[in-house]
């Protein structure tokens, strides 16, 4: 079961949760697994066309959703504390500057749209080729 460790109000409203994950591996060594997840709102300012947020509903969801794990494999019980924040602060160093940004928002849903649309072709195209 999933434990919320930490959430962060950004500056453009999105909030970034850390979830702990973390379990045993052996003896006295656990893996050490972070999730951070970003709830993304469907905004209408995000897009240029109505299509597109209707497009970004159906195939990458409302609201949509960043998922990233983060983890560190045979760390001793004592040390665990010690890993998760530091799992969590290369994560706020790195990426967060990134997500905070006021343009995050519509790049984060183009950029998984585009996503959604390549996957959807790459289906369609080796469906037909099983099918010709």
């Amino acid at each position: 079961m999933a434990s919320l460790i930490r959430e962060m109000t950004l500056e453009n409203s999105l909030i970034v949760r850390f979830f702990d994950h973390t379990r045993l591996y052996y003896g006295d060594f656990y893996l050490v697994k972070v999730e951070i997840v970003c709830v993304v709102p469907l905004c209408p300012d995000y897009f240029d066309e109505p299509a597109e947020i209707e497009e970004v509903r159906r195939l990458v969801g409302d609201p949509a959703m960043y998922r990233r794990t983060v983890e560190q494999m045979g760390v001793p019980s004592t040390a665990i504390a010690t890993v998760t924040e530091q799992l969590i602060g290369n994560f706020i160093s790195h990426s967060l500057p990134y997500f905070s940004a006021s343009g995050f928002p519509r790049k984060f849903l183009m950029t998984e749209l585009a996503r959604a649309r390549n996957k959807r072709n790459l289906s369609a195209r080796i469906t037909a080729y099983y099918h010709d």
